[in-house]
């Protein structure tokens, strides 16, 4: 089976907020202002009040509560507001229970939270990507998210005939997904993204965040690569291949990244643990 059939046979996926998509497709313009977020959330009554109730909640505690999207933008900036619309939008989707992946409900999301917020990190350390920190947190909430679509056709044998190739003959998840099901979570979440017309820069880096592209220049996928990584090695690792997870080798040589650096992430992210769960618990 292809990526592309894949995504058009499943089945029961929640729909995405329309606002939640388009203030993504924002993210490519070279400047977005405040009015423009909120003229995009205005458009979406249900995802508004959810966003309302979130910036009113403990995990914010501001001065004063917040009765409308004007307000909360001003407040607390369209960056921070963009992580609250994108965990609301798709936190629905990404909490649920993943058999064919070993992963239990809330696993998943927790793991693309923290992903989300390692990307934010490595972009930070690694001036040189020039991502801008609310895509880097985009593509780190969305990296695993073809798994939803995957799972749909992981029947025990397939799901036995893929722990079996990467257990015994020592193969990537993404290697012996493509060898046993035609297709990897990789290449089927970047056509799902596709469907959905977010920018290529985005489906880029869900589509190769287990082979981050360097050449003819580093992509964004270097940033959901190492991020993802980052997450496993901080003790985020949803499912039983988690341990299989490594940061690659060109990577660690195009940036010279150091064991001391690795450390200081992976302490950065581990950091941010208590934070997420709150985030999780926000909306």
């Amino acid at each position: 089976m292809t990526a592309r059939e894949l995504v058009t046979r499943a089945k029961n996926l929640p729909p995405v907020s329309y606002a939640a998509l388009k203030l993504v497709s924002l993210l490519d313009q070279s400047s977005v202002s405040n009015e423009e977020v909120v003229q995009v959330l205005k458009c979406d009554n249900v995802l508004t009040a959810k966003l309302l109730r979130a910036c009113n909640s403990p995990y914010f505690g501001l001065a004063e509560p917040v009765s409308s999207v004007d307000q909360a933008v001003f407040l607390l900036g369209h960056q921070q507001i963009l992580h609250i619309v994108l965990t609301l939008a798709f936190g629905s989707a990404m909490v649920v229970p993943l058999s064919g992946y070993a992963v239990e409900a809330n696993e998943l999301w927790r793991h693309s939270l923290i992903t989300a917020t390692a990307a934010e990190a490595v972009v930070n350390e690694f001036n040189d990507l020039n991502v801008e920190p609310s895509v880097a947190f985009t593509v780190g909430l969305l990296h695993d998210i073809g798994k939803l679509v995957l799972n749909q056709v992981l029947t025990p044998d397939l799901q036995a005939a893929i722990r079996e190739k990467i257990e015994q003959e020592k193969m990537a998840r993404v290697e012996a997904e493509t060898l046993v099901v035609g297709t990897d979570h990789s290449d089927v979440g970047a056509c799902l993204l596709q469907e959905w017309h977010l920018p290529d820069d985005i489906v880029e880096a869900v589509a190769h965040h287990h082979a981050p592209v360097l050449k003819p220049r580093p992509r964004i996928s270097v940033v959901t690569h190492l991020a993802n990584c980052l997450a496993h090695l901080a003790g985020s690792a949803p499912g039983w291949d988690g341990y299989a997870i490594r940061v690659d080798d060109a990577v660690v040589e195009k940036f010279k990244i150091t064991g001391d650096q690795l450390d200081t992430l992976v302490i950065t992210v581990r950091d941010s643990f208590e934070k997420v769960e709150q985030f999780m618990n926000m909306g």
